[in-house]
């Protein structure tokens, strides 16, 4: 074997093996990227299942809307014949942009109540922006008999282009044309 046959050899041999180790990177990168994306999807559905257990009973929904710090909130109110405890109670969601985080808390609907601290219910949201995003408040009027609150979750990993993009409906089936605009006491943002 000459020193050119050698060289070609290894050529080949260097080729080969840079094919295979692109095909490798590539096929990790999928599988990570289908892995976030499926978690993504999992976490969004267990969140959708709570504002469907909380906001169906709910008799009033508070107009959306965004703090001084940009955190963006929503609340309703559901009535103490409706709710597990059997006290009217409040349930406040928030999406804090700064941290890509969903978090809520629920507190008794009286005067003088300790707010408790929120929970985290999702990380990793994306920051999609819009004065609707992620909730949107479609008032009950003559055609649409109760409140209706859309809620729009993009999460995962932006820089992968790994996530899942979900947005659902949930009504109010206590709430009319008749209910009030702000429902829970404390009122505010309650940063």
């Amino acid at each position: 074997m000459t020193l050119i046959e050698l060289i070609v050899a290894m050529g080949v041999f260097m080729i080969f093996i840079a094919m295979v180790l692109t095909t490798i990177v590539t096929l990790a990168q999928s599988a990570t990227r289908a892995q976030l994306t499926a978690e993504a999807s999992n976490a969004s559905l267990t969140v959708f299942g709570s504002f469907d257990r909380q906001a169906r009973y709910a008799d009033a929904i508070n107009t959306p809307g965004t703090s001084p710090t940009g955190k963006r909130y929503m609340e309703f109110r559901t009535p103490g014949n409706s709710s597990a405890s059997g006290f009217t109670t409040c349930t406040q969601w928030r999406f804090n942009p700064a941290l890509g985080r969903l978090e809520s808390r629920s507190w008794k609907d009286i005067v003088g109540v300790s707010l408790p601290p929120f929970t985290t219910k999702l990380t990793n949201v994306i920051d999609d922006g819009g004065a609707n995003y992620p909730f949107k408040l479609t008032l009950a009027t003559s055609a649409v008999t109760m409140q209706q609150l859309t809620v729009t979750l993009h999460s995962g990993n932006a820089k992968l282009n790994a996530g899942a993009l979900m947005s659902s409906t949930f009504v109010a089936r206590n709430s009319s044309t008749a209910s009030p605009a702000l429902v829970c006491a404390p009122s505010g943002y309650r940063e």
